[in-house]
């Protein structure tokens, strides 16, 4: 992708969606399923591990699957929302700790084309989606698959302007190198923004993070 002047790099489930993939996932499985993710919660799994032990137990369908993608609620006009981000001079890139997956499967359906840094993975029906690490991006690490903090330091490092959208753990290292106006947060990273008192934008929709960043109101 040709570098532009300006940067978005935006997480996706929980920020683009309205609901993340492994907690859809979760309403599908039995009981104790979470499991694995109260260990990450909890410094004793990997955000990766936690994730694949969970997509791992999905034995469905693809016609279920579709049904859970449809689930995670989409943000509406996301087309037409990236549109007016490139028509104001900013480029996206998503950067995610899911799986590249479901998120290049929902991003064609909704007419988004963009560069994606997310662990790949692979669906088999009635088996599990199972996701691996991606060891050959300049961004790898072992905790999340991806280092979203290393994504948005490479654009720093080019001089770049670059803000950041997201809602969950991984995203407070990458939202703290930038400056206040440039972070968008909300959820548990708006929550723990707020309690070190560090400023940020607010957003309810994704699509009020374009209105900021082209016409200044959020």
């Amino acid at each position: 992708m040709q570098v532009k002047n300006k940067i978005l790099v935006s997480d996706f489930d929980g920020t683009m969606t309205k609901r993340d993939f492994f907690r859809v996932a979760l309403s599908h499985l039995p009981p104790g399923s979470a499991a694995p993710w109260e260990r990450y919660e909890q410094g004793q799994a990997s955000h990766f591990d936690a994730l694949s032990e969970i997509f791992s137990g999905l034995k469905i369908d693809e016609m279920e699957l579709d049904a859970m993608l449809a689930e995670m609620r989409v943000e509406s006009g996301l087309a037409g929302d990236l549109d007016r981000l490139q028509r104001g001079g900013w480029a996206l890139v998503i950067a995610s700790a899911g799986c590249s997956f479901y998120i290049e499967r929902i991003l064609l359906r909704a007419g988004v084309n963009t560069v994606i840094h997310a662990n790949p993975g692979e669906f088999i029906p009635g088996q599990g989606l199972f996701i691996k690490l991606p060891s050959q991006s300049p961004f790898f690490t072992a905790e999340t698959g991806i280092d979203k903090a290393a994504v948005v330091r490479h654009y720093l490092d080019q001089g770049v302007d670059t803000a950041f959208a997201g809602d969950g753990r991984p995203d407070l290292a990458p939202v703290l190198l930038l400056p206040p106006d440039r972070r968008f947060a909300r959820g548990w990273l708006a929550e723990e923004l707020e309690s070190r008192s560090e400023a940020f934008v607010r957003f309810e929709r994704w699509r009020d993070i374009a209105g900021y960043l082209c016409g200044g109101t959020a």
